[in-house]
């Protein structure tokens, strides 16, 4: 009757899958989140955040001054390891996703283990790496998952109410 776990799954619990925008708009409010986390870092720690987050922008230094910028990848490695805590936690999802009222489960529905966290937002840097066409793949995909999803045997879902 159901041609995949997924859409038995979909069927018995009566569950939504969570669209793009729903998806795009969490990652959107979690990278601004980090953001906001690393300049307050900076603020507090400027060593510490400058060694770890921070890069020198040379050709903008003007009169023995030192102009930092963030580091694109130092945000990603950030978002992934916060995302690795808090997707595999009893919240099954980051602070954007509960925003959101998404989750993330397995295919057989349940909360996802660590190393299965761990291996879906390690190929998040697959899913960015190639012109973000992971994450835009999600719009063709019948269950709107990106590669990292299909890889790890993920899917992200609304919340019930």
């Amino acid at each position: 009757m159901f041609k995949s776990k997924i859409d038995e799954i979909l069927f018995m619990d009566r569950t939504l899958i969570a669209n793009f925008g729903q998806r795009l708009m969490a990652a959107l409010f979690d990278l601004l989140l980090l953001t906001v986390f690393i300049f307050l870092l900076r603020f507090l720690f400027p060593h510490f955040s400058n060694f770890w987050f921070f890069k020198k922008a040379d050709p903008f230094q003007i009169k023995n001054t030192t102009h930092w910028i963030l580091s694109r990848s130092s945000l990603i490695g950030l978002w992934i390891i916060y995302s690795i805590f808090l997707e595999s936690s009893s919240m099954q999802g980051t602070i954007g996703k509960q925003l959101m009222r998404i989750k993330v489960i397995n295919n057989d529905g349940q909360r996802m283990s660590i190393l299965q966290s761990v291996g879906r937002n390690l190929f998040k840097t697959i899913s960015y790496a190639i012109l973000a066409l992971g994450f835009f793949y999600a719009l063709v995909d019948k269950h709107c998952r990106g590669w990292h999803d299909i890889i790890a045997r993920t899917l992200v879902v609304k919340q019930r109410l």
